[in-house]
Formats: structure tokens, sequence, C-alpha cells
């Protein structure tokens, strides 16, 4: 691969990364801000979801022609830029519900764009955990203070503009070749998995496929917790600039190493991570829960994360649909947002804390199993078959 199509290639991850971030955090703030009650924001960023899910599964499909894919662009940052400055203008939850869909077809959109850069190449691209971490930052700093809502919707409606045009200039002659099957690990790459049947038979696995989990309350529950821990006197952007580094930073520090690991060596790290999360907002005071939280338990996100994209034996299998990773996540969602509106951080607490005492019972799962030689080598077999099975990257 030249190094302009490697350049190319990392833009277009960069602007995909950053466009679901932005959108899941800054649409997740304006929802939970004119939502009348907190599960209804919750179920706005569920419908978000499933949007995206639903649009990459179109769009990700391939046999796009380049021009109407750019028209789809332009057209999805225009209604989407439209919807954010009506939702700070007297347009309510209507212009809300029109951003909301014109980003979640922007993101699948700029996942499709990867898609064709990434089937031109005749080398296989490295997994995108630099270009997801300098799209995490992007997001960052472009989301900014949560609080100031003229200005977050000012920010966020030129950010969709620039990162369509940028999309647009990268995906000029790219044409997507043969129909084939859309995100194979779900959306993004296993951040948003679809596992296959079976894939919780592999009790091995099981701490890190609960790692994988942790991203959606973490990212759903932000915005909360940004004025959590400004009442802590603890600034909006600090809170936003260390979630994204425990998610992204850990993973792009052992880029290089961690695709050794082994499941077992991974399962472990993953389970200290999601024990000393929460433990953390069980018994540390604020804010130090909250920050703890969310350094312990993005550190495991990230690096299930990254494992699974270095490892083809960890990743959900070929021909996994985006739409049913959206359907689950948003229905997980809808649960989330109800029990935050009932119990607020402490609904929160429980939630990663059920997370941390699934990976540590795992373990005595794995223990049980692990007397019996002939159920240990069946799961074994059945991790092996599913390596054998497994597609390539999507994002």
């Amino acid at each position: 691969m030249s190094n302009a199509a490697l350049l190319r290639l990392t833009l277009a991850r960069a602007c995909a990364w950053a466009l679901l971030i932005a959108g899941w955090v800054g649409l997740g703030s304006l929802a939970l801000r004119f939502a009348p009650t907190l599960s209804i924001g919750f179920a706005l960023v569920a419908l978000w979801l499933l949007a995206l899910g639903a649009a990459a599964t179109v769009v990700t499909r391939g046999g796009m022609r380049h021009r109407w894919r750019a028209l789809a662009l332009c057209v999805g940052g225009a209604l989407t830029g439209a919807g954010l400055w009506f939702t700070a203008h007297g347009g309510g939850m209507l212009a809300l519900l029109l951003a909301l869909i014109g980003w979640a077809a922007l993101t699948a959109l700029a996942s499709g764009v990867v898609r064709g850069l990434r089937l031109t190449q005749a080398a296989v691209a490295a997994p995108p955990v630099a270009a997801a971490s300098l799209g995490a930052l992007c997001a960052g700093l472009v989301l900014g203070d949560l609080g100031d809502l003229p200005a977050l919707t000012v920010r966020l409606a030129a950010f969709v503009g620039a990162a369509a045009v940028a999309l647009v200039l990268l995906q000029r002659r790219i044409d997507d070749g043969a129909r084939a099957p859309g995100c194979r690990a779900g959306l993004f790459d296993c951040a948003l998995p679809a596992w296959p049947a079976g894939a919780w038979r592999d009790t091995l696995q099981w701490p890190t496929l609960l790692a994988g989990l942790a991203m959606l309350p973490m990212m759903a529950v932000l915005p909360l917790t940004v004025a959590w821990c400004r009442a802590e006197a603890v600034a909006p952007q600090a809170t936003i600039l260390i979630h994204l580094a425990a998610m992204f930073g850990p993973a792009l520090l052992l880029r290089k190493s961690i695709g050794r690991w082994s499941a077992r060596t991974l399962s472990i790290v993953c389970t200290i991570l999601l024990v000393s999360g929460a433990a953390l907002v069980t018994w540390a005071a604020a804010p130090l829960d909250m920050l703890g939280l969310t350094a312990s338990h993005g550190a495991a996100w990230g690096l299930a994360w990254a494992g699974q994209l270095w490892a083809p034996a960890r990743r959900a299998r070929q021909g996994a649909s985006p739409l049913r990773a959206g359907v689950g996540y948003a229905a997980l969602t809808l649960a989330f947002g109800v029990l935050v509106e009932h119990s607020g951080p402490g609904g929160v607490a429980a939630a990663h804390e059920t997370l941390g005492l699934a990976a540590a019972l795992a373990w005595l799962v794995i223990g049980a199993i692990g007397l019996w030689p002939r159920n240990a080598a069946r799961g074994q077999a059945a991790t092996a078959r599913r390596g054998a099975s497994s597609g390539d990257l999507t994002t």
C-alpha cells in the first residue's frame, strides 16, 4: 500500500470514528436536554443506534458509485446541520429527530467510504487503532463544553459539514465492486459487536465479551457524567478527554503487542479492569468514583476491542449484520435509560458493578470447566472454528 493510499484510508477512518463518537455524545447531550424525561432521552439515543445499524446494513454492502455516494454525503451533511441548528433555535424534538437520522446516515456512509478505500488496496490494512484514536481526539475537541447548547450545536454542525466535505474528497473515483456482506463485526470493527450464535459458549472469552459491553453505558451516560463531575469542580472538557483517553490510549500504546496476547491473558486483563472499576465506583469518593470507573472500564473496552481486531479468533463471524448490532444495543440503551431515570448515579454504578461481578464469576465457571479436560478441549475447538470463519475489517 502506497503512503498516499494509506494516508487517505487513515483520514477516512478518523472521520468515520469522529462522527461515531461526536454523534453519540453530542446528540445524546441534546436528547437528554430536550426530552421531557431521561428515559425518553435515552430512547432517542437508542433510535440513533438503530438507525445507524439499519443505514450501515444498506450502504456497506457495496455496489454504490462514488458520485451517488458523494451526493448522499452532501445531503446527509446538510440535513444534519440544519437539524442541529433548528434544534437550538425553536425546532425542538422534531429538528432533533432530523439531526439523529441524518447523522446516522452520514456515519454509515463514512463507514462505506472506508470500506471502498480498503477494498481497493492490494494489501490488507492494519486495524484502525491509530485512526480511531485520532478520530476520538477530534471528537473530544469538537464536543468541548456540553452545557452550552447553542455553541455545541454550532460546533457540531460545522464539524458535520467539514467531515462530509472531507469524505467526498477522500472517496473520489472509488466505486464499490461486487456486492458483499456488510460490516463483518457488527458496527465499527467490534466497537459494537454482533456476536455469532454460540459466542458465549467459550467461557474463557466471557470477560472479554463483557468488556466489549462497557462502551454502551459509558457513552450513553457521558453527558450526565460531565454534569456530575462539574459539580465536583472537574472541567467538562477534562471529563470528556479523560473518558476518550481511557478508551483509546491503552489500545494505542499496546497496539503492536496485544495481537500476541493469548485469549487467557486478554481475559485476565479485562477482568482486572472491570473488577477495579466496579470497586472504585462502589467505594471511592466523588469525583474519583466516576473518573476511576471511566478509566478502568474505558481501558477494558479499548483492550478488548483492539484484542479482537488483531486476533481473528476473537472476532465475530463473517456476515454479522450491523442491524443486528444496532437492535441489540438500542434495546440495551432503553433498559439502561430506565435504570438511570429511576436510580440516577446509583443506576450507573449498578450497571458497571454487574459487569465487574459477572467477569469475576466467569472465572469460577472457567475453573469448574477446567476440571473436565473434555469440556476444555471442546471450548478450544469451538474457538478455532470461529477463527477460521472470521471476516475482514470494516472501519
